[in-house]
C-alpha cells in the first residue's frame, strides 16, 4: 500500500514555521551588575530599577489617559480656531505711541546751570618713573630649595678648606720638627707653623 499523501494545509504551517523569525522574548533591563553580592549596593541598584519601572508605568498610564481626553474632547474646525485668534487680536489694546515730551524732572535738570568741573590734580610722576608703586620682586617657586642648596654649598666649601688647612698644617709641622744637620730641632720653624695656626684659631672666633 502506498503511503497516505499529506495536506496542502500542513505543509504550509510548516513552510510558514521554516520561513518566519522566531518570536523573541521581551528581556528585562538591568540596573548595574548582576553579580553584586547582598549588601548595600544590590539594594541601591534593586531600588534604582524600581524607582524606574515605576516611573515608565505613570508615564505610560498618563499617556493613556490624556489619548481618551483627547479622542473624547470634540475638535474644533481650523476656521473656528482662526476666529478666536482674530478676536484676540482685537481686544488687545493699541500700544499707545511715546511722547515725545520731557519728563518735568529731567526737564528741570537740563535747565539748571552745569556745575563747574574741577581739574582733576595730576600726579606729580618724575621722568624716571619714581611715583610709581615698585613691586615686589615675584618670589621664585624654589626660592627656600635654592637657598638650603647655597647654605649647604658653602659649608661644604668650608670644610673642605679646614681639611686642607689641617693638612698643609700637619705638613708644615712634620717638617718643621724634622732635626737640622747637627741633629737639633728647628724652633723658628716650629713657631711659624704654631703662629699661623693661632692666626686662625683667632680669626675664626
Amino acid at each position: 500500500m502506498s503511503a497516505k499523501r499529506s495536506r496542502d494545509i500542513d505543509a504550509k504551517s510548516e513552510e510558514q514555521r521554516t520561513t518566519e523569525p522566531p518570536v523573541k522574548k521581551k528581556k528585562g533591563f538591568s540596573v548595574g551588575p548582576a553579580n553584586l553580592p547582598d549588601g548595600t549596593y544590590r539594594r541601591k541598584t534593586q531600588k534604582i530599577k524600581a524607582d524606574l519601572i515605576q516611573k515608565a508605568k505613570v508615564k505610560k498610564a498618563y499617556a493613556k489617559v490624556r489619548a481618551e481626553e483627547l479622542a473624547a474632547a470634540p475638535r474644533k474646525s481650523v476656521y473656528e480656531l482662526a476666529e478666536e485668534n482674530a478676536g484676540k487680536d482685537d481686544n488687545a489694546p493699541e500700544a499707545e505711541p511715546a511722547s515725545l515730551e520731557l519728563h518735568p524732572d529731567r526737564q528741570a535738570m537740563l535747565d539748571q546751570p552745569a556745575p563747574e568741573t574741577r581739574p582733576r590734580p595730576e600726579r606729580a610722576r618724575n621722568q624716571d618713573g619714581e611715583g610709581r608703586r615698585k613691586r615686589k620682586p615675584k618670589q621664585s617657586a624654589f626660592a627656600k630649595e635654592m637657598e638650603l642648596a647655597e647654605k649647604r654649598r658653602q659649608e661644604a666649601q668650608k670644610r673642605q678648606e679646614e681639611r686642607e688647612f689641617r693638612q698643609k698644617d700637619r705638613e708644615a709641622m712634620a717638617r718643621a720638627r724634622r732635626p737640622d744637620q747637627h741633629g737639633k730641632r728647628r724652633l723658628g720653624r716650629e713657631s711659624n707653623v704654631l703662629l699661623s695656626r693661632v692666626q686662625r684659631m683667632v680669626g675664626q672666633t
